[in-house]
């Protein structure tokens, strides 16, 4: 950092301006909108923001949060970032967790890609429409993280930087391209022109079993809202239709889990070279 931890300012006021930025960003999706910054608390995530290139504006450590960002050996020059001290308690009234780290940023958003260059021939994605709940939407990104997925596409869906899909992720936020969209039409739109199939996952009506469908290398996969799935005009303008079977009277799976599953069963026949491109 460009001062050292004795004339590092230090700040105790609830009123003061970044403090009450930061608190404005954690609750607000429009003021999250109106400046592109979002919070980050913890610290996996902050560290993980550094490590991947994140484009940080504040720092605010605990003594026992610095000590720590010091003892891993984290960069003390983060260009362009102000760094503070803050008080435990002051500590303790932004953290909306249980037992603060003593670490938080705040973060700039980046420039989403054009879906026409997100979207290419040959690539793996998960299609997220009218998701709400931000578990489920932070679940998927770490599954997208962890299989090697080529993006995921968030459609009139929960804020993904909120705090708690954010905390969700687990640092995957920062390295999966992902693009957040207003409509589904575009992507499925920008799927067709890629060459990248399209299959909705549904619960009911005519579908392929997943694990006996064959997937192409090159596909999308279509996740639907929690409780209502996905609207069948979406589903009907999907190249297909997979659906996850069911033992007992069982009708459904969480999102997240029906999302890894599916996206399991692609990325393995995308690894096996299945369908060609």
């Amino acid at each position: 950092m460009e001062n050292d931890m004795e004339t590092l300012l230090k700040i105790s006021a609830h009123d003061n301006a970044a403090v009450k930025q930061y608190r404005k960003l954690a609750r607000s999706r429009k003021e999250r909108t109106k400046t592109g910054l979002f919070v980050l608390e913890g610290f996996r995530l902050v560290s993980d923001a550094v490590k991947n290139g994140a484009a940080l504006t504040q720092l605010f450590w605990t003594e026992d949060g610095l000590a720590r960002w010091q003892a891993e050996g984290l960069p003390d020059v983060l260009h362009g970032t102000r760094c503070a001290l803050v008080s435990d308690s002051l500590a303790a009234e932004l953290s909306q967790t249980e037992h603060t780290q003593g670490v938080f940023a705040v973060c700039q958003i980046p420039e989403p890609p054009a879906l026409s260059a997100l979207i290419h021939t040959g690539g793996s994605y998960a299609v997220l429409h009218q998701l709400q709940d931000p578990g489920n939407a932070g679940m998927i990104l770490r599954t997208a993280d962890a299989l090697g997925l080529d993006g995921v596409i968030y459609s009139a869906s929960c804020d993904i930087y909120s705090p708690k899909v954010v905390r969700a992720t687990m640092g995957s936020l920062f390295r999966v391209p992902l693009c957040c969209v207003p409509e589904i039409e575009p992507v499925l739109a920008a799927c067709r022109d890629a060459g990248v199939e399209s299959c909705a996952a549904v619960v009911s009506g005519q579908a392929e079993l997943v694990g006996q469908c064959l997937f192409r290398k090159g596909t999308a996969v279509v996740i639907g809202n929690e409780g209502n799935g996905l609207p069948e005009e979406v589903s009907a303008a999907c190249d297909r239709r997979v659906t996850i079977p069911m033992h007992g009277t069982i009708e459904s799976l969480n999102a997240a889990m029906a999302a890894g599953i599916i996206l399991w069963e692609v990325q393995k026949a995308a690894a096996a070279g299945n369908g060609g491109q």
